[in-house]
């Protein structure tokens, strides 16, 4: 009999973002304006080659208007290709 995670997807972020205090500043940093969707990435492409995210990643950085830290991005995908969401 398989197991059922005992909190859903999403809980702990959720929480987080309800005790989080809203705060314009750092609203308007352009890494918590990249966070939802390099979250996103880190869900929809987790064991994918590293190679292979790291452009998404890029991409989703210079949405917001960011340069991207290319050894960070690297780092980044390296962990989503083993499966893990550094932005969890």
């Amino acid at each position: 009999m398989a197991r059922r995670p005992l909190f859903r997807p999403g809980l702990q972020e959720g929480l987080l973002d309800l005790l989080r205090p809203a705060s314009a500043r750092l609203a308007a940093q352009p890494g918590e304006r990249a966070r939802p969707g390099l979250a996103e990435v880190a869900r929809e492409w987790a064991g994918r080659p590293a190679a292979e995210v790291r452009p998404v990643l890029e991409e989703v950085v210079r949405s917001v208007g960011a340069t991207p830290d290319l050894a960070a991005l690297t780092e980044f995908a390296e962990r989503i290709e083993a499966g893990e969401d550094p932005f969890a």
